[in-house]
């Protein structure tokens, strides 16, 4: 790949995150990574490019479907902290505190109480910090 193609995913990237997660978010926890030299800076790069300025900016489905999407595949996994992110960005694609409450009780019967209990702390302790 052509190195102003990767300059325009990550461009693209960093324009999703801005509008989902904040100017803060992007500077403090993903660019500023990015541009550096470890581990750390290869995942900040390939979310950049890759997750938020490919797939997040395709046109098909519109970035409140992809919320919920997004929400229900962490919940799934258990993933907390991305939970919280993402009930963060998702508020910000669109989606109201019913929906997001709504999307982890249509959860349980695929993954379990224990698992939408969890997922229902994290999206409700984000609720509040919003």
């Amino acid at each position: 790949m052509s190195s102003s193609a990767s300059g325009n995913r990550r461009a693209a990237g960093e324009q999703v995150v801005r509008e989902m997660f904040g100017e803060t978010f992007l500077t403090e926890n993903m660019a500023a990574v990015a541009d550096g030299d470890g581990s750390g800076a290869v995942v900040a790069r390939l979310a950049l490019e890759q997750c938020f300025g490919e797939i997040w900016a395709r046109p098909s489905l519109d970035r409140r479907s992809r919320s919920l999407v997004t929400l229900g595949v962490l919940m799934a996994q258990g993933h907390q902290w991305e939970i919280r992110n993402h009930v963060l960005g998702g508020l910000s694609n669109g989606l109201t505190p019913e929906e997001i409450l709504e999307a982890v009780i249509q959860t349980i019967p695929y993954i379990g109480l224990p698992a939408a209990g969890q997922a229902m702390a994290s999206a409700t302790q984000a609720l509040k910090e919003a």
